[in-house]
């Protein structure tokens, strides 16, 4: 290797005294890439052995460590610190202050004071860190402790007498319809609820049950009153941040708005909530405007507290926990009031994805939302060919060790056994299959290029749910695709 030039792809220096320690330093590498070739001479090779040896020189090679080192529990410790006693008589050792913030206070104490509230009077005497500005936030949440507590376990319930009375409160329209739904019923922008006025856009409390739970927050999309009289509103949920993969961390006055919406009549509405929705720029280059912008906003939230005005809410994010993320909002499609929900024409798209269709010349079907044609490649459950290979293995989970790879095939044609009703379970498709290096050896496997696949003369034919080898094997299988 030292005499490779500068340009070969290989070089690593014309000196064979760094190219021996280069060697050496990546031997585990190296080693791994041996230990894996399937011929037993080469893994046992005299370089092999001349490089372990080479890194046991040079210590580069994992400790090992015997059981019988270890030093047990009764024997005496040699530190000579260990006997020292640092506390005062009388005075009790104390939690590190670098791992006792705020924020980890609040969480921990919340957390004793449901499985175990006698150490909760303990945990409130511990030195607190000061925090900078950006944790300014929790800066009053451990004057009163037991006050944060009550109010995160035990939520305040709506009185019996908004409860018994809801049915009896004064809903009229302030103003005159505006447009009509897609089932003919009026649309209106406001409405006065008990004095109250309510108008697209706003986000109510609603009393959803009898229970002691908060009252639900509702975000409203439009009103509009059915053929019966009866005054509506549709809303779409907004979850505290309590109520999310936040927990304990968010922001009291933080909302997040969901993707669940519902109709509800405008009687059970209790009260409108003061609502901002913030939009942030995203980036680096905004991110002390935006640092600032919150530092004001708490000053102005803690300003109202103690003037003892209704909290400001605010909402910036989206949650969406099916997806598993916080996305920005769709500030375009909200509280538009023309009858239209963007929510709903999600869950009307979603549902629209598990029809199953197949196309009029026969030749592409769509499932599960994916189109797929004649001549397409997808990927194939490898588990499926288990039973053609004589393997059975189950591997736990979390392991990828001795997993199969996706199997590649085509779509050929797509059969239908009964042309004027096309479901899944009638509805059959010719794949041919492709061969992987590792299907055919493991020399083949070591070498070949991982995209590498062989084409075969198999063709199976599948139903789409239940799919069912044809010619080579006659085996009932299930087989999920995916476009590769």
């Amino acid at each position: 290797m030292s005499e490779f030039k500068k340009d070969h792809h290989a070089y690593i220096s014309s000196d064979p005294a760094a190219i021996e320690r280069y060697v050496v330093v990546h031997g585990q590498i190296i080693l791994q890439l041996f230990a894996e070739f399937p011929d037993q001479k080469i893994k046992k090779c005299a370089f092999v052995v001349g490089l372990t040896r080479k890194m046991e020189e040079r210590h580069h090679t994992k400790w090992v460590v015997n059981k019988k080192a270890i030093v047990q529990k009764f024997q005496s410790n040699l530190n000579p610190r260990a006997a020292m006693d640092t506390l005062a008589p009388g005075s009790k050792r104390k939690l590190m202050q670098a791992t006792t913030t705020r924020l980890i206070n609040r969480i921990w104490g919340e957390y004793y004071s449901n499985y175990s509230p006698e150490d909760l009077e303990e945990g409130a005497d511990c030195e607190v860190k000061e925090e900078d500005e950006a944790e300014e936030q929790y800066e009053n949440e451990d004057d009163d402790k037991e006050e944060v507590v009550e109010k995160t376990l035990k939520p305040r319930s709506v009185s019996e007498h908004n409860k018994s009375h809801t049915s009896q409160k004064e809903v009229r329209w302030d103003g005159s319809p505006v447009s009509k739904t897609s089932s003919g019923e009026a649309i209106y922008k406001r409405a006065i609820v008990s004095g109250e006025v309510i108008v697209v856009g706003d986000a109510v409390l609603v009393d959803v049950d009898e229970s002691d739970e908060l009252p639900a927050i509702y975000f409203v999309e439009y009103m509009f009153e059915t053929r019966n009289g009866s005054r509506m509103f549709h809303g779409r949920m907004m979850k505290r941040g309590s109520e999310t993969v936040l927990g304990n961390t968010a922001n009291d006055r933080e909302v997040f708005l969901t993707i669940e919406c519902m109709n509800y009549k405008l009687q059970d509405v209790k009260q409108a909530i003061i609502l901002e929705v913030l939009k942030r720029p995203w980036g680096h280059d905004h991110r002390k405007d935006n640092i600032n912008a919150d530092r004001i906003d708490r000053e102005k939230a803690e300003e109202r507290k103690k003037k003892g005005l209704q909290v400001e809410y605010y909402c910036k994010s989206l949650y969406w926990p099916e997806r598993g993320a916080f996305f920005t909002l769709p500030l375009d499609t909200m509280g538009l009031g023309s009858g239209v929900c963007h929510s709903c024409n999600l869950k009307i798209a979603e549902e629209d994805k598990d029809i199953f269709r197949v196309n009029s010349s026969q030749t592409g079907f769509s499932y599960k939302g994916t189109e797929y044609s004649v001549h397409d490649f997808v990927y194939v459950s490898p588990h499926q060919f288990a039973s053609e290979r004589g393997e059975n293995e189950t591997f736990k989970g979390g392991r990828n060790v001795g997993l199969k790879p996706y199997v590649v095939c085509q779509l050929l044609e797509v059969v239908l056994k009964e042309p004027k009703q096309a479901e899944t379970r009638s509805t059959q498709v010719k794949v041919q299959r492709f061969f992987r290096p590792d299907d055919i050896s493991p020399e083949k496997a070591y070498c070949s290029d991982i995209r590498e696949v062989k084409a075969s003369f198999k063709i199976f034919c599948c139903i789409i749910i239940f799919y069912q080898f044809c010619g080579f094997c006659n085996h009932t299988l299930s087989i999920s695709f995916w476009h590769l």
